[in-house]
């Protein structure tokens, strides 16, 4: 059965924080999320070329600690995941620097 992927509303908060660029780039990796879900690959933690439209992305999607996992497209924008069951639900969205720091804290 392949992952289901939902936002919490704490994700939607930290999208309203991110500028029109980092939004697009969000938006972009939960549908790569989505779209390598889909395909059943296995989760490797390593970069996977997934394929949107006429493109090409690598995305890493990672088990970081926990329940909690991150997924980014090389050098930008992290996500963070919480796993339960057979969902990934979105909790949030930020630079590096950032996502320790919501780590530190949660």
């Amino acid at each position: 059965m392949p992952f289901r992927l939902l936002a919490l509303p704490g994700y939607e908060r930290c999208l309203k924080k991110l500028n029109g660029h980092h939004k697009e780039i969000a938006g972009l990796i939960v549908t790569l999320l989505v779209r390598f879900f889909e395909s059943g690959l296995p989760i490797t933690g390593r970069p996977q070329v997934v394929r949107l439209e006429k493109r090409s992305y690598r995305l890493v999607f990672k088990k970081l600690r926990g329940q909690i996992w991150e997924a980014y497209l090389e050098g930008h924008l992290r996500i963070l995941t919480r796993l339960e069951d057979d969902k990934h639900f979105l909790v949030f969205a930020g630079n590096h620097d950032q996502v320790r720091k919501f780590l530190k804290e949660n």
